[in-house]
């Protein structure tokens, strides 16, 4: 036999305590159709195999439905709400048979309340403020403080990339305003102790406003430790007052640049196009520009070291 439909009025999560004062049985809600992803939550479809960014957001939306209003999220789940950049190795743990299981959510109170339910986390008020997140609509932890409380999971270059990410500035028309302002990040480093505050203010130091993504961070880093001098970010090339772009890491007394290719550059021919006629054009008017992949950025960094330092020397100041 079907399962009688469900009031429109439902969303796609719901408590079981909604579905029961809009006159839905408790045998309805134990029908198949439905998934109980949380005590007191149903959803209407079963969950997808999806990304590990994307579980954890369908899952904020479905906790939501059981929320109090005391509660926010936190940590893992407050970065991604805010669309940061984070490593695969935080959304996973290890259970008591030390088994790799998908990291719960992090669900947190402010001080006197008590967490309680998925993964709760109490802090105290001095520690952290909550906003809501605008594209979902849901209460977490605010850039600024969620970047402070991840010196407990990320190493140093991890919390660069996510700071960078929090306080990048807009740089073209449409960008979005900054999330955060060093100022904040630092105010919620000082707000009290916090785990790994070594590595955050580490980190701290790091952070820039001009990185447009986390691959354009990592590349930063390397050439830092390559002991190469800090690059300009995101350096508008100008010729006759006009903009003919913006190098991703630049030294503009050499005319040098990098630039990362990330995969969509191969496998999108527009996009390609643009490169090379890009490319042309700093060419022509002098620049030298080094294309970073992923594999530079990994099984290759040596090699890419070597290149980066060769094309430093082997460009003089211009007059």
């Amino acid at each position: 036999m079907r399962a009688a439909s469900l009031p429109d009025e439902l969303p796609e999560s719901f408590s079981v305590g909604a579905a029961l004062q809009h006159g839905v049985s408790r045998r309805r809600l134990r029908a198949a159709d439905l998934a109980a992803p949380f005590h007191g939550v149903r959803t209407r479809s079963a969950p997808p195999e999806d990304a590990f960014e994307a579980s954890v957001r369908r899952r904020s939306a479905e906790y939501a439905a059981r929320m109090r209003d005391c509660e926010f999220f936190c940590l893992v789940a407050a970065a991604v709400l805010w669309g940061a950049p984070l490593p695969s190795s935080v959304f996973h743990i290890r259970d008591g048979s030390n088994r790799r299981v998908e990291r719960p959510l992090d669900v947190g109170v402010l001080l006197p309340s008590r967490a309680s339910g998925v993964r709760g986390t109490s802090i105290a008020a001095a520690m952290g403020s909550v906003r809501t997140e605008p594209a979902s609509g849901l209460r977490a932890t605010s850039p600024a403080t969620t970047w402070a409380m991840m010196g407990a999971l990320l190493r140093r270059d991890d919390l660069v990339a996510l700071g960078d990410a929090f306080v990048r500035e807009p740089m073209r028309s449409g960008d979005p305003p900054a999330l955060a302002t060093i100022a904040e990040l630092t105010a919620a480093l000082e707000a009290g102790r916090r785990r790994g505050a070594a590595t955050l203010r580490e980190a701290l130091s790091l952070v820039r406003t001009r990185s447009r993504s986390s691959k354009e961070t990592e590349t930063r880093l390397a050439l830092l430790a390559a002991r190469l001098p800090e690059p300009s970010l995101n350096w508008p090339v100008v010729v006759n007052g006009r903009v003919l772009a913006l190098v991703d890491l630049a030294y503009p007394e050499r005319r040098v640049g990098f630039e990362y290719e990330g995969e969509q550059h191969l496998t999108d021919p527009g996009q390609w196009a643009r490169d090379i006629r890009r490319y042309e054009t700093l060419a022509d008017v002098g620049w030298r520009i080094i294309r970073v992949t992923k594999s530079d950025l990994g099984g290759h960094r040596a090699p890419f070291v070597e290149r980066a330092h060769a094309a430093f020397a082997s460009r003089t100041r211009p007059d």
